[in-house]
C-alpha cells in the first residue's frame, strides 16, 4: 500500500511536468557571439597566419520543444581570409556518419581545428572537429552525447560570408554553446588556413541565424588589432 502512494505520487509529479512544459513557450531567446584572432598583431597590408576561436552562445526558454537553427551565416571581416591552399581534401562520405575518433583517424591530415558543443544549456555535450572540404568547403563533424548521435554540417565560403544551411531540424535536442578554434596551420609555403591583416585597427564579424520555429538572431564580434611596426629602410 505503501509503494502504490509512492507510485502514485511519482505520475502526478510527471504528468504535472509534462503539462507545464505543454503550455510553456518554446522558442530561442538570443544569442551572443565571442571572436578571437590570434596573434592579434599583425602587419597592415600583408595577411600572416592566425588561429581563429569562435564562440556562439544561443539562450533557450524550453529545451524540451524548441527548434534547431535553420541556417547560421557569418560575415567575415575583410580583412580576414581562410585559404586551405595544400591542405589534403577530406571527401565527405569519409566522416559522415561517423564519430570523432573514427571521422579523425579517416582525414588526420585534413583536420582544420576542433572544439566543443553543448546541448540544452549543458545537458550533453560533444565534440567538434573542422575538415576541409575543398578551397570554399568546411566539415563540420559533430557527435553529441557518449555514442548518442553524429552530424556533420557543411559550410560554404563565398566571397566574405560562410554560410552553413544542412542543420537538421532536432526539437529536444538545441545547441545552445558552440565553442570551436581554427588552428593557426600552414597550408603553404608563405599561407595559412586562417589569415589576417591589420588595415583599420580592428576585425569585426557578424553572424545571422535562422530558427526551424520562424526566429531570426543576429550577433556581432569585434576585436582591436595592433599594427606591427614597419621596417625602416637602410
Amino acid at each position: 500500500m505503501r509503494n502504490r502512494k509512492y507510485l502514485i505520487g511519482a505520475l502526478v509529479g510527471v504528468i504535472g511536468a509534462l503539462a507545464f512544459s505543454g503550455v510553456a513557450s518554446a522558442a530561442p531567446t538570443g544569442q551572443t557571439l565571442q571572436t578571437t584572432l590570434s596573434p592579434a598583431k599583425q602587419d597592415k597590408k600583408t595577411f600572416g597566419g592566425v588561429s581563429l576561436h569562435n564562440i556562439i552562445s544561443t539562450t533557450i526558454d524550453n529545451p524540451a520543444t524548441t527548434q534547431s537553427p535553420k541556417t547560421t551565416v557569418f560575415t567575415i571581416d575583410p580583412n580576414v581570409k581562410f585559404v586551405s591552399g595544400n591542405i589534403p581534401v577530406c571527401p565527405l562520405s569519409a566522416i559522415q556518419g561517423k564519430f570523432t575518433a573514427q571521422a579523425q583517424a579517416a582525414c588526420p591530415q585534413s583536420i582544420t581545428g576542433q572544439g566543443i558543443v553543448e546541448v540544452n544549456n549543458g545537458a550533453i555535450k560533444g565534440n567538434v572537429t573542422f575538415f576541409t572540404g575543398g578551397p570554399n568547403t568546411i566539415y563540420v563533424q559533430t557527435d553529441i552525447g557518449p555514442g548518442a548521435t553524429s552530424l556533420t554540417i557543411i559550410g560554404t565560403i563565398s566571397g566574405k560570408t560562410l554560410t552553413f544551411s544542412n542543420i537538421p531540424n532536432t526539437p529536444g535536442l538545441v545547441l545552445t554553446k558552440f565553442d570551436t578554434t581554427f588552428n593557426k596551420r600552414k597550408s603553404g609555403k608563405k599561407t595559412f588556413y586562417v589569415m589576417a591583416r591589420c588595415s583599420k585597427g580592428k576585425w569585426s564579424t557578424t553572424e545571422t541565424t535562422n530558427f526551424y520555429s520562424g526566429e531570426t538572431f543576429s550577433a556581432s564580434a569585434s576585436q582591436k588589432c595592433k599594427q606591427k611596426k614597419s621596417k625602416k629602410k637602410k
